[in-house]
């Protein structure tokens, strides 16, 4: 059970990671232009 509540919280914090990487683009790329 651990394995498996550690594994779902690996996969939301990478979600996480992605979602803020594309933020951060997005507003990089809006406040280049």
């Amino acid at each position: 059970a651990k394995d498996w509540e550690r594994s779902i919280e690996s996969s939301t914090a990478w979600a996480t990671v992605a979602s803020i990487r594309m933020l951060t683009r997005r507003i990089a790329t809006f406040s280049n232009h």
